[in-house]
């Protein structure tokens, strides 16, 4: 028996099967022959009418055909035809059959007005999504509520409750507003939207450069939760690593937990050598930061001579502006870091002394950036972390608790 036809018998024993346990509804028909006005049975959805009753038989109906449907009870001889194609940036919900139309609706992001489809709404800063939008409705938004914060344009987050320092045991440095987070006293260094608000206090071009090895294949696509769980000794807070997750670049955020790795464990005999090696360096750098009566032209002059991404002028003046001139040029080679992450500082810094030294830049200027270079490059702690921290990630044991705070 051919598909088709088997489908046929199959539909009308199921439309007689309905009929015979459900009211039907009736329709007038006049029998052309006797000119008798009859009450019909109508047909069910997902067919038409083939035939009429009579006076003696019963309506006869018959499926609708492929690309066609009829989704209620009817006295019609005809199916729908269905919708053939769905509008621009529409997708087919749900294809069309016998007893429904084709059901198109709006991508993603994106919800039905009238007839087009048009991005959902998003919430300005300050204010937050109270509903999301859905394919036939647009986003709702709220201001955001005392205690919450919104710092984005988005069509999906919330409002977000404002930190509270004082259940971390830190200081509040800044309160949060409607539009921003509150600051806490140790956070500065995880604000990595902005680097000159203020003039930071803990510039370590050591850790920048030692911990340069992050940004370099395989370590570069390392998670930072995996980064976290192969440190040994004691772990960094959770908490911690969240906010560097919402704040920093993937190369900032291994640079950052790294800091935090260092600073819980300081004081561990067995992490002792490693972290040693780190703050001599930077014990080293930080005797010949103290370059004095150094100009804005100084530090224009060193920008453009370093390669790469350059720091931008209004940046540059800032620093002038909120750090001590002792400081300037640690603060410039920080920014200059931050902005060329995948950059060897100590190759940027020779490539700079041989311009400006060419261009006749003053010599205490390029005496400074020497002793950095040799201070940096003969360094070989780097070389000892970079070990340390591939064992770990190549050795799967090393993702299990240590005994180190024992």
């Amino acid at each position: 028996m051919p598909l088709r036809t088997a489908m046929k018998l199959h539909m009308l024993f199921v439309m007689s099967f309905a009929w015979a346990y459900h009211e039907t509804p009736k329709y007038q028909h006049r029998d052309p022959i006797t000119s008798e006005m009859l009450l019909c049975d109508q047909c069910p959805p997902g067919t038409a009418v083939e035939h009429h009753c009579t006076s003696n038989k019963p309506t006869i109906c018959s499926p609708c055909p492929e690309k066609r449907f009829a989704e209620q009870w009817h006295w019609g001889d005809s199916c729908q035809h269905c919708t053939s194609v769905c509008k621009e940036r529409q997708l087919v919900q749900r294809e069309c059959n016998s007893t429904h139309d084709r059901i198109c609706e709006c991508i993603a992001g994106y919800h039905l007005v009238v007839e087009f489809c048009v991005p959902h709404t998003a919430c300005p800063p300050g204010s937050g999504v109270s509903v999301l939008g859905t394919p036939d409705s647009d986003t709702v938004c709220e201001k955001c509520p005392q205690g919450f914060f919104s710092s984005v344009d988005s069509a999906m987050e919330p409002c977000q409750p404002h930190r509270e320092c004082s259940q971390l045991g830190l200081k509040t440095l800044r309160h949060g507003t409607a539009t921003q987070d509150a600051l806490c006293e140790s956070e500065l260094t995880f604000d990595c939207s902005h680097q000159l608000a203020e003039c930071n206090n803990d510039i370590t071009l050591c850790e920048e450069v030692i911990f340069q090895f992050m940004a370099s294949p395989p370590l570069a696509s390392v998670p930072v939760e995996r980064l976290l769980e192969s440190l040994p000794g004691r772990k960094v807070e959770w908490k911690s690593v969240e906010r560097l997750k919402k704040n920093c670049s993937p190369h900032q955020q291994a640079l950052h937990l790294l800091r935090l790795w260092r600073e819980k464990n300081k004081d561990q005999d067995k992490l002792y050598t490693i972290i040693q090696g780190v703050s001599h360096c930077e014990r080293k750098v930080s005797r010949c930061t103290s370059l004095r009566n150094v100009t804005l032209g100084d530090l224009l002059e060193l920008v453009n001579s370093l390669p790469g991404e350059k720091v931008s002028e209004e940046a540059v003046k800032a620093l002038a502006l909120y750090c001590p001139s002792h400081r300037y040029i640690a603060q410039l080679l920080h920014l200059w870091k931050s902005q060329n992450g995948g950059q060897d500082l100590v190759k940027a810094l020779s490539h700079s002394l041989r311009k400006l030294r060419s261009r006749g830049a003053p010599r205490p200027l390029l005496r400074y950036l020497k002793r950095v270079i040799r201070i940096i490059s003969t360094s070989s702690v780097h070389r000892v972390y970079e070990k340390m921290i591939a064992n770990m990630l190549q050795d799967s044991s090393c993702f299990k608790s240590k005994p180190y705070n024992d």
